[in-house]
C-alpha cells in the first residue's frame, strides 16, 4: 500500500468520528506527517466548530515540526470565512511543504480554491488520493451539492 493511501484511510477513520454531528457539513479528517512519523490528527467534531485541519494543527505538541510537514485530510481545506476561518490559510501559515487530499470539495464557496491558494503560497498539493473512497464516504454532501440542495454560506 502506497503511503499515500496508508495515512488516507486513518483520515477516513477520523473523519467518521463526526458521523451525525457535522452536518450539513461533510465529515473530514486530518492526519500530520512529520519524517513518517504521525505528529498531529483531528476532525471536524461539531458543526459550527473547528475543522479537522484546525483540530489537527492544534494537536501537534512542537509546532516547529509543523514546518516541511506533510498533511493529509480528505477534503480540500475551506477557502472562505464562515463559523472558522479558511483551513487553506491556516496551512500556508503553518509552514506545511504538501497536502494531500481525497477530494476536491464541491462547495461552489471553495471548489479549487483552496487548492489554488496553497499552490500560490508554494505548497504541494495532490488530490484524488482514494478518491472513490472519499465521496462514498460523504456521499450525501456529495450529492446535495450535486443537487444544489444545500449551498453552504457558513460553517
Amino acid at each position: 500500500m502506497k503511503e499515500e493511501e496508508k495515512y488516507m484511510r486513518q483520515v477516513f477513520e477520523l473523519a467518521l468520528k463526526g458521523k451525525g454531528k457535522v452536518a450539513p457539513n461533510p465529515m473530514v479528517g486530518c492526519v500530520i506527517v512529520n519524517d513518517q512519523r504521525i505528529i498531529g490528527k483531528g476532525w471536524h467534531m461539531e458543526y459550527g466548530k473547528a475543522h479537522a485541519e484546525r483540530n489537527a494543527v492544534d494537536n501537534v505538541s512542537d509546532k516547529k515540526l509543523l514546518i516541511g510537514s506533510t498533511v493529509y485530510v480528505n477534503l480540500e481545506p475551506c477557502s472562505h470565512y464562515g463559523n472558522t476561518p479558511p483551513c487553506c490559510n491556516l496551512m500556508v501559515s503553518s509552514g506545511v511543504k504538501k497536502v494531500v487530499i481525497a477530494n476536491v470539495d464541491p462547495n461552489p464557496l471553495v471548489n479549487g480554491n483552496g487548492i489554488k491558494r496553497m499552490r500560490e503560497a508554494g505548497i504541494e498539493v495532490i488530490t484524488g488520493v482514494l478518491d472513490q473512497e472519499g465521496k462514498k464516504l460523504n456521499a450525501s454532501f456529495f450529492e446535495k451539492m450535486r443537487r444544489k440542495t444545500h449551498i453552504q454560506t457558513v460553517d
